[in-house]
């Protein structure tokens, strides 16, 4: 239309300026001009000029409207690159489609996406439209009908068939941008495609890091929860929650380190997911924990079985090899709870039963194990209350030399001495001090009442011999352990080579690559050092010449038969030699008979404690006994 207008401008032009030279041309001439003949020639030479003039006129005019058609060719087109330059950069390939004829025209981004080369595609949008994933044509068909009928643009994902056959991912959006005027009806529609793959691929990545766990790429605490929801809500009710936790994993990471214990994890994965079947479900909730989520209950025990058998064998990692066991810990499904969070605790309860209970085995969740821990933690607050409240006391009981009949040393044992109880031996409340870590804050507590009245019974010169207090395994993995002690040692004043430090042998054998270099700083620092409970830890020799101890202490369990027993005969006369041999000090507990005493001075034991001698005493008692021998 703009077109015909400028069209009709310069024609209207120049038809005006013709009308107006014919009409008035020739009267001017005449009114000036009387000679006909000169007349005549300037009559002529008008007829060139008005050639000339309306032929430059045309020029200005014509050229005019080219320069300003050039200028917008040129606008165009710098239009059109900037776009395809925007295109370009956003990756995007275009679609034109001709509704009305069926044909489609695209650009080579969008041939790019799919591998394919201009002459390998036809232009109908069938060729287009064959090339959708199955099941994603409902998608499109939907989004170009809904477009169509609500003339709303529409953005979808789908997936269409690369040349060498593999599926591409991409992000379709399209409009129809040309509609009959008249009847609305749909001329073209026209959109862009982007390849979106690598951004499936890593959503899938994020998917798969959200619930799968990286390492052994079994599902994580995550995933278990979905199917666990998901298996509740079908009509198989009936289930059952195996907690796995592997038993002495934690030495391997300690002394191997990380990298080779995830790969002996990785073993162990893989092991158990051959014992499990197809409808069974593994998952790794924790650095050595593992759950699998099983139909049924009546195959429980069997599944138990193998999952045990399956680290039997040990497992080889270069030239190490690794033994380890299982512990596991059953709740059923509705028996035991309905809930995820239910049956999870209760079958992490049982698991621990189970470990408590010898590891490398299953139990049963029952309500007593709840019951337990219950009881457990009202003691684990009973005895954070009695340590604020400085409920626990100190007795005390003397080590006598056997010969002279002198006290050469004091034992200072820990008691609770509850308001509603009274008095409480520590075997109600040591072990789980030990569990809950609480031990060292009263352990520490312990060594400096020890320290005080050790000091005080020196000033009164009332003893002369060594202060022996319990030190617990647990006490000793702290990472400031020595320098705790050294620290209050100084503080209270007392001399490190009265202070007599009873480790048992048992947590000594079992971190004994640790705890020989502490015990030797210890007894730089003056402390002597006896192994307590010698003879029920199973002492490797080789260990035993290399800690740096002044003393054994032979366990009551040797004791209490003698001199009857011939076992316990011979076993007391092979540790008294043992002693000997390594130049130690030897102290026989819980001596209670004067037989008793006269076989350990006829064997070469010449230090015992009991209460043939003494039973533990308050402080008070104790120095009363002091003052009298």
């Amino acid at each position: 239309m703009r077109i015909m207008l400028n069209s009709l401008r310069i024609v209207f032009v120049y038809a005006f300026f013709s009308i107006l030279w014919i009409l008035f041309s020739d009267t001017i001439l005449g009114f000036f001009i009387k000679d006909a003949s000169l007349l005549s020639s300037v009559q002529t030479v008008k007829g060139l000029f008005f050639v000339f003039i309306t032929s430059l006129m045309l020029y200005v005019l014509i050229k005019r409207k080219i320069d300003e058609i050039d200028t917008m060719r040129k606008n165009l087109h710098e239009h059109q690159q900037r776009l395809e330059y925007v295109i370009e950069g956003a990756n995007l390939g275009y679609w034109d489609w001709d509704y009305v004829h069926n044909r489609q025209m695209v650009n080579d981004r969008w041939l790019s996406f799919l591998g394919l080369n201009r002459d390998e595609i036809e232009h109908t949008i069938t060729d287009w439209s064959n090339r959708i994933h199955p099941s994603d044509k409902i998608i499109v068909d939907k989004a170009i009908e809904n477009t169509i009928r609500h003339n709303k643009p529409y953005i979808i994902e789908f997936r269409m068939q690369h040349a060498d056959g593999h599926w591409v991912w991409i992000e379709g959006s399209g409009a129809v941008v040309k509609r009959d005027e008249k009847t609305g009806a749909p001329l073209r529609l026209a959109g862009t495609h982007r390849d979106i793959s690598e951004r499936k691929r890593s959503q899938a990545d994020m998917l798969f890091l959200a619930l799968n766990d990286p390492l052994t790429k079994l599902p994580n605490r995550a995933y278990l929860r979905q199917e666990f929801e998901k298996r509740r809500l079908s009509e198989s009710t009936s289930m059952a929650f195996l907690f796995l936790d592997l038993d002495y994993f934690k030495n391997i990471n300690d002394m191997y380190g990380h990298s080779i214990g995830d790969k002996v994890i990785q073993i162990v994965a893989k092991r158990f997911n051959s014992c499990i079947k197809e409808s069974d479900f593994l998952a790794r909730v924790g650095g050595d924990e593992f759950v699998i989520l099983t139909e049924g209950h009546l195959h429980v025990g069997s599944l138990c079985e193998d999952l045990v058998q399956s680290l039997i064998e040990s497992i080889v990692i270069e030239e190490d090899a690794f033994s380890l066991g299982v512990s596991i810990g059953v709740a059923c499904a509705p028996q035991n709870g309905n809930s995820f969070e239910a049956l999870f605790k209760n079958a992490d309860t049982a698991m621990y039963e189970a470990k408590s209970s010898g590891k490398n085995r299953y139990v049963f969740y029952t309500q007593d194990m709840t019951d337990s821990i219950i009881k457990s933690t009202k003691l684990d607050n009973e005895i954070k209350r009695a340590i604020e409240k400085d409920e626990f006391i100190l007795y005390y009981q003397p080590q006598v030399d056997l010969e002279t009949k002198k006290v050469v040393g004091i034992e200072a044992l820990v008691r609770w001495m509850d308001p509603m109880k009274g008095v409480m031996n520590p075997d109600f409340f040591i072990p789980r001090a030990e569990e809950n870590r609480l031990i060292v804050v009263l352990g520490e507590m312990v060594f400096k009442k020890a320290l005080y009245q050790l000091k005080a019974w020196k000033n009164q010169k009332l003893f002369e011999g060594k202060m022996a207090i319990n030190i617990s395994g647990v006490q000793m993995e702290e990472e400031n352990f020595v320098q705790r002690l050294e620290s209050i040692r100084q503080e209270i004043n007392v001399d490190a080579s009265c202070i007599e430090l009873e480790v048992t042998e048992s947590y000594i054998m079992t971190k004994a690559t640790s705890s020989i270099p502490m015990l030797q700083e210890l007894k730089d620092l003056g402390f002597s050092i006896a192994v307590d409970d010698f003879g029920t830890g199973y002492s490797s020799l080789s260990y035993l010449k290399q800690l740096p101890l002044q003393k054994l202490k032979i366990d009551r369990s040797f004791i209490k038969d003698l001199p009857y027993d011939y076992e316990d005969r011979a076993i007391l006369r092979a540790i008294v030699d043992l002693a000997k041999g390594l130049k130690l000090e030897v102290l026989a507990e819980g001596v209670e008979e004067e037989e008793q005493k006269e076989f350990l001075l006829k064997n070469g034991c010449k230090m015992a404690q009991g209460f043939l001698f003494a039973k533990p005493m308050s402080a008070e008692a104790c120095e009363e006994y002091l003052r009298q021998n």
